[in-house]
């Protein structure tokens, strides 16, 4: 058996970060990924690139990240109204001035995304780490996407198991599809947000995958189980800390409406 940790959505919030690390490594698995947006959004965008930094995490690259990486004052992120573009445009701003410049460098350098290939069974299978999809980290993939859709993106990449975050919504959705008159299966997760989930609790959220490799996860949908985790933190030391920000006050409020 092979456990996989994977996380995303980290948004500066560092309580939230060290919660989920904690967890994760009582959970003992093999291995460890994030899904990008390190930073930005929050008051520990310095502290949370040092700890994955210092604990060697694999991660791939956020649109944050990467906005924030090479000094954009504007570049594309979710928003539900014209204040809420105003607000993170101040939000950027706040980054872009706290962030030191080796550390921006750091995140530049993060890979669009990632492939890992795994025998399992008497096959190699391939998994694929992005934030948005693999070919932008500014689109975004939803459970209710249509299965076809949803292959395509899988097939194009050549993977069986595609991790994604980006909208901060966790789901776990197993495609069955008949293949030369056979029932074969892809996956697509989505752990959630470390820093900012938006699926209905404030609590970190993270994602154990176990993968059975003595069977095939393309033709045994029970080869590979996803446990969600949400997580309590110091969520009164974050409020008072966006309080005491330039950050506005809507960034605090986020984290308690959902």
């Amino acid at each position: 058996m092979m456990k996989i940790a994977v996380f995303s959505d980290v948004h500066a919030n560092l309580p939230a970060l060290k919660a989920v690390y904690a967890h994760i490594e009582k959970q003992q698995p093999d291995a460890i990924y994030c899904l990008g947006d390190w930073v930005n959004q929050n008051i520990w965008n310095n502290e949370v690139i040092d700890f994955m930094q210092q604990h060697h995490i694999p991660s791939v690259l956020g649109n944050h990240d990467e906005g924030i990486g090479n000094n954009k004052a504007k570049y594309p992120f979710s928003y539900g109204s014209r204040e809420e573009i105003d607000w993170g445009l101040d939000a950027i701003q706040y980054s872009l001035q706290q962030i030191t410049e080796d550390r921006k460098a750091i995140l530049r350098a993060l890979p669009l995304k990632l492939k890992v290939k795994l025998l399992i069974g008497q096959q190699q299978r391939t998994l694929l780490f992005a934030h948005g999809t693999p070919k932008s980290n500014t689109e975004r993939i939803y459970r209710f996407y249509k299965q076809a859709e949803l292959s395509k993106i899988l097939d194009d990449e050549a993977a069986d198991v595609l991790f994604i975050g980006n909208t901060h919504a966790s789901f776990h959705k197993q495609i069955e599809r008949n293949t030369n008159g056979e029932k074969t299966y892809q996956h697509i997760i989505n752990p959630g947000s470390v820093g900012s989930p938006k699926d209905g609790s404030w609590h970190a959220c993270y994602a154990i995958v176990e993968i059975d490799t003595k069977k095939d996860i393309k033709y045994n949908p029970e080869a590979l189980q996803v446990n969600f985790y949400r997580l309590d933190y110091d969520i009164d030391t974050v409020i008072k800390g966006i309080k005491n920000s330039p950050l506005h006050i809507y960034y605090a409020v986020r984290l308690l409406k959902y």
